[in-house]
């Protein structure tokens, strides 16, 4: 995308290093962002999917906190540059942990629409292949559930990871009972608060 070339060199940088993604480094620091088009705005995620620190030639992953004094001074900066270039820029942030389960998010249920299309267009049915497709609003994000079989499940999720190249976190579990029983993923745009055990990150 052309609006992120160009970008100069000073004591940060901003860069992307494909579709959904944007990359922010200041002095040894990486935070990577979600980003997308949305009605001819570019929506920039307010929280880092995830973060890496340079230290003697090497990168490695970093702890997940991003305090507020952080986000103000870099969500500014990512905003700037990506108007500069010519874009209309709106920053989208989560509720405070304590809203959570206040969060709504309508447009969730076109993008179920969409994940439910994409399946079927690489040959999976409802019912047939898996159970339900549920939306997971605190998270931003969708989970598919009683999946029968790993490699089916495996599928789904590079599926899932291309049509929602903004949404960087995922996860795959294995349930034995109840209504939904074989296999689950998820995968969403904020880092998972609602079901954090078992989640790992898309590289």
């Amino acid at each position: 995308m052309s609006i992120f070339t160009a970008l100069t060199k000073w004591k940060y940088s901003v860069e992307s290093p494909g579709v959904g993604r944007l990359i922010y480094r200041e002095a040894n620091r990486e935070y990577t962002f979600p980003v997308y088009e949305e009605d001819g705005v570019l929506v920039l995620v307010g929280v880092p999917s995830s973060q890496r620190i340079h230290f003697f030639f090497n990168w490695y992953w970093h702890p997940r906190d991003f305090p507020a004094v952080t986000g103000a001074r870099i969500l500014p900066r990512i905003a700037g540059h990506l108007r500069a270039a010519g874009a209309e820029v709106r920053v989208l942030t989560r509720g405070e942990p304590g809203e959570l389960d206040l969060e709504f998010h309508p447009e969730l249920f076109e993008c179920r629409g969409e994940a439910s299309e994409l399946l079927e267009e690489a040959g999976f049915n409802w019912f047939g292949d898996y159970s339900s497709i549920e939306l997971l609003h605190e998270d931003y994000g969708l989970e598919i559930s009683g999946i029968k079989d790993r490699s089916d499940a495996q599928r789904m999720l590079t599926i899932m990871r291309h049509g929602f190249p903004h949404w960087h976190h995922t996860r795959m579990s294995f349930h034995d009972r109840g209504r939904d029983a074989g296999w689950t993923l998820s995968i969403c745009m904020f880092p998972p608060q609602s079901c954090a055990s078992g989640w790992y990150e898309e590289d």
